[in-house]
């Protein structure tokens, strides 16, 4: 019979955690860093259409610094020019 007691004494203080995690978690929603995001509209084919408006004749880019760990995880991006 110690056994019958001890399993109900243990599934007791589970359903008691599980209630508590349950109300913490609805009282702080969780966030995400405050970090804001945007959802960016994608082509079937998994391509996005970027245009440039500013201006019409070339544009000066100069790359003066490159962080080493900016393309570890990074596939190359193919680019067509029309």
């Amino acid at each position: 019979m110690k056994t019958d007691l001890y399993t109900k004494v243990m599934l007791t203080v589970i359903a008691a955690a599980l209630t508590a995690n349950l109300i913490k978690s609805s009282i702080n929603p969780a966030m995400a860093d405050s970090k804001h995001f945007v959802n960016v509209p994608v082509n079937a084919d998994g391509s996005i259409n970027v245009k440039i408006t500013k201006g019409t004749g070339s544009m000066d880019v100069n790359i003066k610094e490159v962080d080493s760990r900016a393309f570890f995880y990074v596939e190359p991006i193919p680019v067509k020019v029309k």
